[in-house]
């Protein structure tokens, strides 16, 4: 792997891991566009590596919040006791710790290809769509602080379509907190708390697999897409808090769309 492919695609994995646009189908479509090969586990673990690095920085207040008041359950980040929100966390994290154990694997063996993630963001663009939708129509504005069991394992179960590539991570969870009634900044804001335990999920994942196989980037390559995903992702979780305040994730739903179209029509045109 080349620098400049380090750059690009940590930049694509930066920039798409938080906004709901779907970090996996966009590293699927832009080795397919320029005809590079896989990137290597050990890539992965360097690209999450930055990712998460970044979630937690840009959360660094409230995560330091939840673990000191942690031991005496004192104080609220989102309206939730630091209990009470690790609790809700560690359900809703439950449901892609199983899926992921036991399809992640064969579903990315057999799935990734340009067709399939053209296909799978053509279905979350019309999920996204339909939850900007709902929320205008309802006026949903539920807080973290609301949520419950219930409503946590159910974007739990959301999150894991994410294992298909095209389906957006981020993008299922806001699409799952707003049908149960959150605001657009409720949601992404509980997408980034699973995001958490996601993240590190993955990487365990990767490392595992990378024990076995075998290292197949050089450290240059993989020190520069750390860097790289870490201050791309930065960008992307701030200008997607910036936009859901009050703003419309409609413009997500149109590029999804817009992209799923054009890539199955240059496939269909044997390109």
């Amino acid at each position: 792997m080349s620098i400049l492919e380090a750059i690009v695609l940590a930049i694509v994995q930066g920039l798409t891991e938080f906004l709901p646009i779907s970090s996996s189908g966009h590293l699927v479509l832009a080795r397919w566009l320029f005809g590079w090969e896989d990137q290597g586990l050990d890539f992965d673990v360097a690209v999450h590596v930055g990712t998460l690095a970044a979630i937690l920085f840009a959360f660094r207040r409230e995560v330091w919040s939840v673990l000191s008041g942690l031991r005496a359950d004192e104080g609220t980040v989102e309206g939730l006791r630091p209990r009470r929100l690790i609790w809700l966390g560690l359900i809703g994290t439950v449901p892609i710790v199983i899926v992921g154990g036991l399809f992640y694997e064969t579903l990315q063996d057999d799935l990734r290809n340009a067709t399939t993630a053209g296909a799978f963001l053509l279905v979350t663009g019309g999920l996204i769509a339909g939850a900007e939708w709902r929320v205008r129509r309802s006026g949903a504005s539920a807080s973290p602080g609301d949520l419950d069991e219930r409503r946590s394992l159910a974007i739990g179960i959301a999150q894991c379509l994410a294992v298909l590539p095209g389906i957006s991570r981020s993008g299922m969870c806001m699409v799952a907190g707003m049908a149960l009634g959150q605001s657009r900044e409720a949601a992404a804001r509980w997408a980034f708390w699973l995001s958490m335990p996601a993240l590190a999920g993955a990487g365990v994942l990767a490392v595992a697999a990378l024990i076995d196989d075998g290292p197949s980037v050089d450290a240059g390559a993989l020190i520069v897409g750390a860097l790289v995903s870490f201050a791309t992702a930065l960008i992307a979780i701030k200008a997607l808090l910036w936009l859901v305040r009050g703003r419309s994730l409609l413009p997500f739903a149109a590029y999804c769309l817009a992209a799923g179209v054009a890539v199955l029509a240059a496939r269909a045109a044997g390109l």
